[in-house]
């Protein structure tokens, strides 16, 4: 048997800073892991032992779909689902489900080509930029990264009238789609929050166009506008739960059923990418993974029942304390690296600093990073070191990372510090 007192005392001794899958809230682990064995309105059977079209799994759906709304002030035009595969494909299947409603709605030719437009900032993005290319759109960057910044790494953001948008005739035909990554966490570089200077530049774009932003990594971390997007998905491994299930949300009026676009030139899709399969069974189109959106419906539930902070004034915005809470621990590890005299460095521009996943490299190389590792690790400061296609030092600080953690890590940052500048 699970002795949970030994293992609550190793956890509330371990600062997890990993980038994803990330730390959870140990309220909502403490109920998944009783309800594994008795699940509260199936006493005797488990969560993760019931069938996905059950009454009490209903239930489950219900509630996180409420309250997510509730947390995103999602409108009510925009369908909720709850799909696998991860960011990786959705990077295909909003190519795939917005080229088969765009071929629909302009009743195109099979030899007509589609459009895409990627602001590309950072390693995500690139990404979905050469899947949308192998998906048979024409991928067209809009704004490059590794063009705009130092050294040709993804470091900043240019302002929008700086990006390489195609001035339209009246006529012309429109991309299906224009795609950007809210925060890229190999990067360390996130476009501003609402109303921000450097908020992603929605006026840039006709608005008929629909945006999709992939907000895996700082998906609940403030308040957003949802009604400005076709599409926003998120892989849950950063701040909603577990990894196995990727969160779309979908404007109705983008659903359609790819097998008509067949006529006007598309191609035959999988049933699983399907938005509009997804969204008329209710994410159950087949057996979604139930014991992750189970944890997440925990999660949405714990960040209602108890944010971080308390809500400004009554008329806040549900996700207004967590917006305040992140800015609070970034600003804690971003205000130490620049009074560090050089010793740390951040890679990103002051402005587009992520708040989620903060990257910096150390004076003294690639020798005295791994020191940096191993020196926290055996402080119990887990997860920090950079991705393996970028290097340096990242530390991930999304919901469920404390105030306390934060404080623990810039201490240890400011110790190593004096120890190894004297060196």
């Amino acid at each position: 048997m699970a002795d949970f007192t030994a293992q609550l005392a190793q956890r509330a001794s371990t600062i997890n800073l990993n980038a994803g899958p990330s730390p959870l809230p140990d309220a909502a682990l403490l109920t998944a892991a009783a309800s594994l064995l008795s699940y509260s309105e199936t006493p005797g059977m488990g969560i993760a032992e019931i069938s996905h079209r059950s009454p009490a799994f209903d239930h489950v759906v219900a509630n996180a779909n409420d309250d997510l709304r509730t947390l995103l002030e999602i409108p009510a035009n925009y369908k909720v689902l709850w799909m696998q595969g991860g960011g990786l494909t959705q990077f295909a299947a909003t190519v795939l489900n917005l080229s088969a409603w765009y071929r629909i709605k302009h009743q195109l030719q099979p030899s007509d080509e589609v459009e895409g437009w990627y602001a590309v900032t950072g390693s995500w993005s690139k990404k979905a930029a050469e899947e949308g290319a192998r998906m048979g759109v024409a991928a067209r960057k809009v704004f490059d990264g590794k063009k705009h910044g130092a050294g040709g790494k993804f470091t900043s953001i240019a302002p929008a009238d700086e990006w390489d948008v195609p001035q339209l005739e009246e006529k012309s035909r429109r991309p299906a789609f224009v795609y950007y990554c809210d925060n890229e966490t190999v990067d360390g570089v996130e476009f501003g929050g609402v109303d921000s200077e450097t908020a992603f530049p929605f006026d840039k774009f006709d608005p008929a166009v629909p945006v999709v932003a992939d907000m895996s990594s700082n998906f609940l971390s403030r308040p957003v506008d949802v009604s400005k997007y076709g599409i926003i998905y998120a892989g849950a491994q950063k701040n909603l739960g577990p990894a196995g299930v990727t969160l779309v949300i979908v404007r109705e009026d983008l659903l359609v059923d790819l097998d008509e676009a067949v006529q006007y030139g598309g191609t035959r899709v999988p049933s699983m990418l399907s938005y509009k399969n997804m969204a008329d069974t209710n994410s159950m189109y087949n057996t979604p993974p139930t014991f992750t959106i189970y944890v997440c419906s925990l999660v949405l539930r714990s960040l209602l029942a108890s944010p971080p902070l308390p809500l400004p004034s009554p008329t806040s915005r549900p996700l207004a304390p967590l917006s305040s809470f992140a800015d609070q621990k970034s600003s804690l590890v971003y205000s130490e690296l620049d009074s560090s005299e050089g010793f740390y460095a951040g890679t990103a521009d002051k402005a587009v600093r992520s708040r989620m996943n903060v990257t910096f490299r150390l004076k003294g190389g690639e020798a005295l990073e791994k020191a940096f590792v191993k020196e926290a690790s055996e402080r119990g400061i887990k997860g920090v070191n950079g991705h393996r296609s970028v290097g340096g030092i990242r530390t991930s600080i999304y919901n469920a990372v404390t105030l306390e953690h934060v404080k623990t890590l810039v201490a240890f940052m400011r110790e190593f510090r004096e120890k190894h500048s004297q060196a």
